[in-house]
C-alpha cells in the first residue's frame, strides 16, 4: 500500500505519518490512498458541505477507484486527541483507528446496519491487531 501524506495544520504529523505508514505496511497491495490531517473547523466546513452535517467528525473518506487509487482519508487531529482521551487509549491507537476506518470505507465497507458494523469492526481489529495496536 502506497500512503501520500498531506498535513493542512499546524501540527507536526511526522510520528502520525510514521504510525500511518507502518501500518499499511502489513497491506500487500499496489493500490494507493492519500492521508490528509485537517483541523477541526476544515473538517466541519467539508462535513457540512458533502454530508449536510454541520459538526466536527473525526475521519472522512472519499473512494475513487481510478487505476490503482482507492481515494482520500481526512482525519481531523484535534478530534483524534479528544477521542483518544475519551476513551482512555493512546494517541496512536486512535490515529491508528482512524486510518484503518477510513480505508475500510474507501474498500466499500459500512456500518449502517448491525451486520455491516460487525463485519467492518472485525476488519480493523484484524489490521490493528497486526500492527500492535489492538484495543487494551
Amino acid at each position: 500500500m502506497n500512503v501520500t501524506f498531506y498535513n493542512q495544520t499546524e501540527e507536526n504529523t511526522l510520528n502520525a505519518e510514521l504510525l500511518i505508514q507502518s501500518i499499511f505496511t502489513h497491506i500487500e497491495t499496489e493500490e494507493e490512498m492519500n492521508v490528509i490531517f485537517f483541523t477541526a473547523q476544515a473538517i466541519q466546513e467539508m462535513n457540512r458541505e458533502y454530508r449536510g452535517i454541520d459538526k466536527v467528525t473525526d475521519v472522512i473518506s472519499f473512494p475513487d477507484k481510478d487505476e490503482n487509487y482507492i481515494g482520500d482519508i481526512f482525519i481531523c487531529l484535534d478530534r483524534a486527541k479528544e477521542q483518544a482521551a475519551d476513551y482512555n487509549h493512546s494517541i496512536e491507537r486512535e490515529i491508528g483507528f482512524l486510518s484503518v476506518h477510513g480505508y475500510l470505507h474507501l474498500l466499500g465497507y459500512d456500518h449502517h446496519t448491525d451486520e455491516e458494523e460487525s463485519v467492518m469492526t472485525q476488519k480493523q481489529e484484524e489490521i490493528l491487531k497486526k500492527a500492535n495496536l489492538e484495543r487494551k
